[in-house]
């Protein structure tokens, strides 16, 4: 199940990353159009509120595909949570190996790291 986790988590990141970097590379290839037409006087105005509509509009469809990409992560990982519930039926949730109640505490394992 770790396995299938390490995965969830390199495609989630990857697309993360992957959106920022895409949204970067847009807006830089949209600067030398709009600052050249900014140059021209009779349409600088507008093109000023062009850019700022562009530019707006590129960060919001990035922040949703990032938005969308944090919830369908958190939905595979209840999914996961669940697949592994049922596949180990009676034994504790993950994470809580080595808490057991006759396990001494700040044994000296816990202060080697």
């Amino acid at each position: 199940m770790d396995r299938w986790r390490g995965l969830k988590d390199l495609v989630q990141d990857a697309v993360d990353h992957g959106s920022r970097r895409v949204e970067r590379l847009q807006k830089h290839a949209a600067k030398l159009p709009f600052d050249l037409l900014e140059q021209i006087p009779p349409i600088q105005a507008p093109v000023r509120g062009i850019r700022l509509i562009h530019d707006t509009t590129l960060s919001g469809v990035h922040g949703a595909i990032r938005l969308v990409n944090r919830a369908v992560g958190g939905a595979v990982d209840v999914v996961l949570f669940l697949v592994d519930q049922k596949a180990r039926p009676g034994e504790p949730p993950a994470g809580s190996e080595g808490a057991t109640p006759d396990a001494p505490s700040g044994s000296s394992d816990d202060k080697a790291i």
